[in-house]
Protein backbone atom coordinates (compact mmCIF):
# COMPACT_ATOMS: atom_id res chain seq x y z
CA UNK A 1 0.00 0.00 0.00
CA UNK A 2 1.14 3.56 -0.78
CA UNK A 3 2.34 5.80 1.97
CA UNK A 4 -0.86 7.58 2.34
CA UNK A 5 -1.01 11.80 3.29
CA UNK A 6 -1.19 13.68 6.11
CA UNK A 7 -4.78 15.14 5.41
CA UNK A 8 -6.65 18.94 6.30
CA UNK A 9 -10.50 19.49 5.42
CA UNK A 10 -12.90 21.70 6.17
CA UNK A 11 -16.97 22.52 5.86
CA UNK A 12 -18.89 25.13 6.31
CA UNK A 13 -22.29 24.74 8.52
CA UNK A 14 -25.68 26.01 7.30
CA UNK A 15 -28.79 27.93 8.20
CA UNK A 16 -31.56 27.72 6.31
CA UNK A 17 -33.47 30.97 4.32
CA UNK A 18 -36.66 29.10 2.93
CA UNK A 19 -38.18 25.61 2.38
CA UNK A 20 -37.57 23.92 5.77
CA UNK A 21 -40.23 21.06 5.83
CA UNK A 22 -41.18 21.71 2.22
CA UNK A 23 -38.28 20.57 0.97
CA UNK A 24 -39.21 16.84 2.45
CA UNK A 25 -42.33 17.20 0.25
CA UNK A 26 -40.36 17.66 -2.61
CA UNK A 27 -40.60 21.63 -2.70
CA UNK A 28 -37.16 23.67 -3.12
CA UNK A 29 -34.94 25.30 0.13
CA UNK A 30 -32.86 27.87 -0.14
CA UNK A 31 -29.81 27.77 1.88
CA UNK A 32 -26.69 29.66 3.24
CA UNK A 33 -23.63 28.27 4.12
CA UNK A 34 -21.90 29.80 7.50
CA UNK A 35 -18.27 30.61 7.98
CA UNK A 36 -18.92 28.35 11.75
CA UNK A 37 -16.48 25.26 10.13
CA UNK A 38 -16.03 21.65 11.22
CA UNK A 39 -12.25 20.74 10.50
CA UNK A 40 -11.05 17.17 10.05
CA UNK A 41 -7.50 16.06 10.70
CA UNK A 42 -6.36 13.02 9.52
CA UNK A 43 -3.31 10.98 9.29
CA UNK A 44 -1.79 7.60 9.72
CA UNK A 45 0.59 6.75 12.50
CA UNK A 46 2.79 3.72 13.70
CA UNK A 47 1.11 2.29 16.52
CA UNK A 48 -2.07 2.81 18.68
CA UNK A 49 -4.23 1.47 16.51
CA UNK A 50 -6.84 4.32 15.05
CA UNK A 51 -7.49 7.30 17.99
CA UNK A 52 -10.49 10.09 17.17
CA UNK A 53 -10.36 12.90 19.06
CA UNK A 54 -12.96 15.66 18.55
CA UNK A 55 -14.10 18.39 20.07
CA UNK A 56 -18.34 18.87 20.27
CA UNK A 57 -19.06 16.15 18.55
CA UNK A 58 -18.05 12.79 20.08
CA UNK A 59 -15.57 12.05 23.03
CA UNK A 60 -12.20 10.92 22.60
CA UNK A 61 -12.23 7.29 21.23
CA UNK A 62 -9.59 4.38 20.99
CA UNK A 63 -9.72 1.70 18.58
CA UNK A 64 -8.19 -1.35 16.83
CA UNK A 65 -8.65 -1.33 12.67
CA UNK A 66 -11.18 -4.31 13.07
CA UNK A 67 -13.57 -2.35 15.56
CA UNK A 68 -13.56 0.69 13.12
CA UNK A 69 -14.64 -1.26 10.23
CA UNK A 70 -16.89 -3.21 12.16
CA UNK A 71 -18.66 -0.59 13.64
CA UNK A 72 -22.67 0.13 12.70
CA UNK A 73 -23.20 2.84 10.21
CA UNK A 74 -24.74 4.93 12.89
CA UNK A 75 -21.75 5.38 15.31
CA UNK A 76 -19.05 7.95 15.10
CA UNK A 77 -16.62 5.25 14.18
CA UNK A 78 -19.41 3.88 11.33
CA UNK A 79 -18.75 6.57 9.39
CA UNK A 80 -14.91 5.96 8.63
CA UNK A 81 -15.73 2.59 7.74
CA UNK A 82 -18.97 4.27 4.88
CA UNK A 83 -16.32 6.13 3.57
CA UNK A 84 -13.30 4.37 3.27
CA UNK A 85 -12.61 0.30 2.58
CA UNK A 86 -11.02 -1.59 4.80
CA UNK A 87 -8.58 -3.02 2.68
CA UNK A 88 -7.42 1.15 1.79
CA UNK A 89 -7.15 2.00 5.22
CA UNK A 90 -3.82 1.89 7.37
CA UNK A 91 -3.93 -0.32 10.44
CA UNK A 92 -3.06 3.02 12.69
CA UNK A 93 -4.16 6.31 12.89
CA UNK A 94 -4.82 9.77 14.60
CA UNK A 95 -7.90 11.49 13.41
CA UNK A 96 -9.19 14.92 14.84
CA UNK A 97 -12.24 16.34 13.99
CA UNK A 98 -13.27 19.88 15.75
CA UNK A 99 -16.71 21.07 15.52
CA UNK A 100 -16.11 23.61 17.97
CA UNK A 101 -17.41 26.79 15.69
CA UNK A 102 -21.13 25.07 15.66
CA UNK A 103 -21.62 25.40 19.24
CA UNK A 104 -21.99 28.21 21.86
CA UNK A 105 -19.94 26.86 24.91
CA UNK A 106 -21.50 23.74 25.25
CA UNK A 107 -24.96 24.29 23.80
CA UNK A 108 -25.15 23.02 20.00
CA UNK A 109 -26.18 26.14 17.96
CA UNK A 110 -28.07 24.31 15.37
CA UNK A 111 -25.84 24.90 12.23
CA UNK A 112 -25.63 21.38 10.12
CA UNK A 113 -22.58 20.27 12.31
CA UNK A 114 -23.13 16.78 11.42
CA UNK A 115 -23.55 17.28 8.03
CA UNK A 116 -20.67 19.54 8.11
CA UNK A 117 -18.38 16.82 9.89
CA UNK A 118 -19.73 14.44 7.38
CA UNK A 119 -18.53 16.22 4.26
CA UNK A 120 -15.35 17.29 5.90
CA UNK A 121 -14.25 13.48 7.16
CA UNK A 122 -15.61 12.08 3.71
CA UNK A 123 -13.61 14.83 2.09
CA UNK A 124 -10.19 13.24 3.99
CA UNK A 125 -11.00 9.83 3.62
CA UNK A 126 -12.03 9.80 -0.30
CA UNK A 127 -8.05 11.40 -0.52
CA UNK A 128 -7.22 8.23 0.87
CA UNK A 129 -9.33 6.37 -1.38
CA UNK A 130 -8.40 8.05 -4.32
CA UNK A 131 -11.89 8.70 -5.74
CA UNK A 132 -13.51 12.18 -5.88
CA UNK A 133 -16.67 12.85 -3.20
CA UNK A 134 -19.78 12.36 -5.11
CA UNK A 135 -22.99 14.48 -3.59
CA UNK A 136 -25.31 11.06 -3.75
CA UNK A 137 -22.49 9.15 -1.91
CA UNK A 138 -22.78 11.91 1.02
CA UNK A 139 -26.34 12.34 1.75
CA UNK A 140 -26.88 8.51 1.59
CA UNK A 141 -23.77 8.65 4.39
CA UNK A 142 -25.38 11.04 6.39
CA UNK A 143 -29.03 9.88 6.42
CA UNK A 144 -27.54 6.56 7.63
CA UNK A 145 -25.74 8.04 10.29
CA UNK A 146 -28.57 10.60 11.58
CA UNK A 147 -31.75 8.29 10.40
CA UNK A 148 -33.02 10.75 7.94
CA UNK A 149 -33.05 13.69 6.31
CA UNK A 150 -33.78 15.71 3.17
CA UNK A 151 -29.85 16.10 2.19
CA UNK A 152 -30.03 19.70 1.62
CA UNK A 153 -27.31 20.31 4.44
CA UNK A 154 -25.16 18.16 3.12
CA UNK A 155 -25.24 19.95 -0.21
CA UNK A 156 -24.95 23.35 1.02
CA UNK A 157 -21.54 22.16 3.27
CA UNK A 158 -20.51 20.51 -0.24
CA UNK A 159 -20.80 23.23 -2.55
CA UNK A 160 -20.88 26.51 -0.11
CA UNK A 161 -22.41 29.62 -0.81
CA UNK A 162 -26.30 30.21 -1.30
CA UNK A 163 -27.65 27.20 -2.46
CA UNK A 164 -31.03 25.52 -3.78
CA UNK A 165 -31.71 21.87 -2.92
CA UNK A 166 -34.25 20.09 -4.20
CA UNK A 167 -35.06 16.58 -4.46
CA UNK A 168 -31.53 15.39 -4.09
CA UNK A 169 -30.42 18.09 -6.63
CA UNK A 170 -28.35 20.96 -5.84
CA UNK A 171 -27.08 24.65 -7.21
CA UNK A 172 -25.16 27.24 -6.13
CA UNK A 173 -27.05 31.03 -6.47
CA UNK A 174 -26.89 34.45 -5.64
CA UNK A 175 -29.79 36.40 -3.93
CA UNK A 176 -30.31 39.65 -5.01
CA UNK A 177 -28.40 42.42 -4.63
CA UNK A 178 -29.71 44.73 -1.90
CA UNK A 179 -30.73 41.64 0.45
CA UNK A 180 -28.92 41.90 4.19
CA UNK A 181 -28.61 38.79 6.31
CA UNK A 182 -28.51 38.83 9.94
CA UNK A 183 -28.52 35.69 12.06
CA UNK A 184 -29.26 35.04 16.11
CA UNK A 185 -29.36 31.67 18.17
CA UNK A 186 -32.30 31.62 20.84
CA UNK A 187 -30.26 30.32 23.26
CA UNK A 188 -31.86 26.64 23.31
CA UNK A 189 -30.93 23.68 20.83
CA UNK A 190 -33.78 21.87 19.16
CA UNK A 191 -33.74 17.52 18.41
CA UNK A 192 -34.79 18.22 14.73
CA UNK A 193 -36.35 14.95 14.12
CA UNK A 194 -38.78 15.43 17.09
CA UNK A 195 -40.24 18.05 15.16
CA UNK A 196 -39.95 16.80 11.41
CA UNK A 197 -41.55 13.73 13.32
CA UNK A 198 -44.68 15.85 14.28
CA UNK A 199 -44.84 17.39 10.51
CA UNK A 200 -44.62 13.92 9.24
CA UNK A 201 -47.55 12.84 11.47
CA UNK A 202 -49.63 15.75 10.93
CA UNK A 203 -48.90 15.90 6.87
CA UNK A 204 -50.74 12.49 6.31
CA UNK A 205 -54.30 13.70 8.57
CA UNK A 206 -56.96 14.39 5.81
CA UNK A 207 -56.77 18.41 7.47
CA UNK A 208 -53.65 19.20 6.29
CA UNK A 209 -53.49 19.29 2.54
CA UNK A 210 -55.40 22.72 2.62
CA UNK A 211 -52.48 23.96 5.23
CA UNK A 212 -50.07 21.95 3.47
CA UNK A 213 -50.16 23.23 -0.50
CA UNK A 214 -50.54 26.56 0.46
CA UNK A 215 -47.59 26.31 2.30
CA UNK A 216 -45.54 24.29 -1.21
CA UNK A 217 -46.56 27.18 -3.28
CA UNK A 218 -45.57 29.30 -0.68
CA UNK A 219 -41.76 27.95 -1.03
CA UNK A 220 -42.22 27.61 -4.27
CA UNK A 221 -42.84 31.18 -4.98
CA UNK A 222 -40.36 32.77 -2.81
CA UNK A 223 -37.67 30.10 -4.94
CA UNK A 224 -38.11 31.22 -7.78
CA UNK A 225 -38.00 34.71 -7.07
CA UNK A 226 -34.36 35.71 -6.56
CA UNK A 227 -33.65 38.12 -9.45
CA UNK A 228 -35.17 41.19 -8.04
CA UNK A 229 -34.92 42.29 -3.76
CA UNK A 230 -38.19 43.84 -3.84
CA UNK A 231 -40.06 41.20 -5.36
CA UNK A 232 -38.02 38.44 -2.99
CA UNK A 233 -38.84 40.65 0.02
CA UNK A 234 -42.34 40.16 -1.19
CA UNK A 235 -42.64 36.31 -1.11
CA UNK A 236 -40.55 35.66 1.39
CA UNK A 237 -42.86 37.44 3.26
CA UNK A 238 -45.72 35.15 2.17
CA UNK A 239 -43.82 32.38 3.03
CA UNK A 240 -43.39 33.21 6.37
CA UNK A 241 -46.82 33.67 7.39
CA UNK A 242 -47.48 30.45 5.25
CA UNK A 243 -44.93 29.11 7.71
CA UNK A 244 -46.77 30.41 10.76
CA UNK A 245 -50.05 28.95 9.78
CA UNK A 246 -48.76 25.54 9.42
CA UNK A 247 -46.98 25.75 12.79
CA UNK A 248 -50.61 26.82 14.28
CA UNK A 249 -52.35 24.20 12.56
CA UNK A 250 -49.77 21.53 13.02
CA UNK A 251 -49.09 22.52 16.54
CA UNK A 252 -45.51 21.53 15.72
CA UNK A 253 -43.54 24.61 18.02
CA UNK A 254 -41.09 25.90 15.27
CA UNK A 255 -42.09 29.26 16.10
CA UNK A 256 -40.65 28.71 19.83
CA UNK A 257 -40.29 31.42 22.61
CA UNK A 258 -36.93 32.71 21.52
CA UNK A 259 -38.05 33.12 17.54
CA UNK A 260 -41.79 34.83 19.41
CA UNK A 261 -39.39 37.25 20.70
CA UNK A 262 -36.95 37.91 17.61
CA UNK A 263 -40.18 38.06 15.48
CA UNK A 264 -41.36 41.06 18.09
CA UNK A 265 -37.80 42.45 17.78
CA UNK A 266 -37.79 42.44 14.17
CA UNK A 267 -41.26 43.91 13.53
CA UNK A 268 -40.44 46.88 15.22
CA UNK A 269 -37.77 47.67 13.33
CA UNK A 270 -39.48 46.59 9.53
CA UNK A 271 -37.19 43.59 9.15
CA UNK A 272 -38.60 40.52 8.17
CA UNK A 273 -37.60 37.60 10.53
CA UNK A 274 -38.03 33.31 10.26
CA UNK A 275 -36.57 30.51 11.91
CA UNK A 276 -34.05 28.47 10.32
CA UNK A 277 -34.61 24.96 9.71
CA UNK A 278 -36.73 23.16 11.97
CA UNK A 279 -37.27 25.86 14.14
CA UNK A 280 -38.19 25.38 18.33
CA UNK A 281 -35.14 26.82 19.21
CA UNK A 282 -31.89 27.28 17.66
CA UNK A 283 -30.99 29.91 15.23
CA UNK A 284 -32.99 32.55 12.66
CA UNK A 285 -32.62 34.88 10.20
CA UNK A 286 -33.42 38.43 9.63
CA UNK A 287 -33.80 39.84 6.60
CA UNK A 288 -33.94 43.11 4.94
CA UNK A 289 -33.07 45.18 2.14
CA UNK A 290 -31.91 48.00 4.61
CA UNK A 291 -28.24 47.00 6.29
CA UNK A 292 -28.74 49.48 9.00
CA UNK A 293 -32.08 47.91 10.26
CA UNK A 294 -29.83 44.55 10.39
CA UNK A 295 -27.18 46.19 12.14
CA UNK A 296 -30.06 47.46 14.41
CA UNK A 297 -31.66 44.44 14.84
CA UNK A 298 -28.33 42.63 16.17
CA UNK A 299 -27.34 45.48 18.20
CA UNK A 300 -30.90 44.81 20.16
CA UNK A 301 -30.66 41.24 20.36
CA UNK A 302 -29.47 40.98 23.51
CA UNK A 303 -32.48 42.90 25.17
CA UNK A 304 -34.64 40.28 23.74
CA UNK A 305 -32.26 37.18 25.60
CA UNK A 306 -31.16 36.41 22.09
CA UNK A 307 -27.23 35.91 20.81
CA UNK A 308 -25.88 37.76 17.98
CA UNK A 309 -24.36 35.03 15.64
CA UNK A 310 -21.24 35.97 14.62
CA UNK A 311 -21.62 34.26 10.72
CA UNK A 312 -21.54 35.73 7.01
CA UNK A 313 -22.21 33.78 3.87
CA UNK A 314 -19.32 31.60 3.32
CA UNK A 315 -18.85 31.02 -0.42
CA UNK A 316 -16.86 28.43 -0.22
CA UNK A 317 -17.51 24.40 0.35
CA UNK A 318 -15.67 21.59 1.30
CA UNK A 319 -11.62 22.22 1.49
CA UNK A 320 -9.21 19.67 1.07
CA UNK A 321 -5.81 20.14 1.86
CA UNK A 322 -2.45 17.36 2.26
CA UNK A 323 1.15 18.11 4.15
Amino acid sequence: MPELPHVVTSAPGKLVLTGEYAVLCGAPAIIAAIDRRVRVDVRPADSGGWRVVSTGFVEELAASKADVFGAGATSSLGLVSHFLPAETAPEHARLRIDSSDCYDGRTKLGVGSSAAVTVALAAALSNWRGTPLDLDTLIDGHRAFQGGGSGLDIATSYLGGIVRFQDRKAETIDLPTGIHLGFVFTGSSTRTLDLVGIFDNWRTRTDAEPTLQAFLMAAENVADCTGNAQAFMDRLRQYIDSLSALDGHANIGIFGPGHQRASALASQLGVLYKPCGAGGGDCGVAIATDRDAIDRFLADASFFDLVPLSAEVAPDGVTVATR
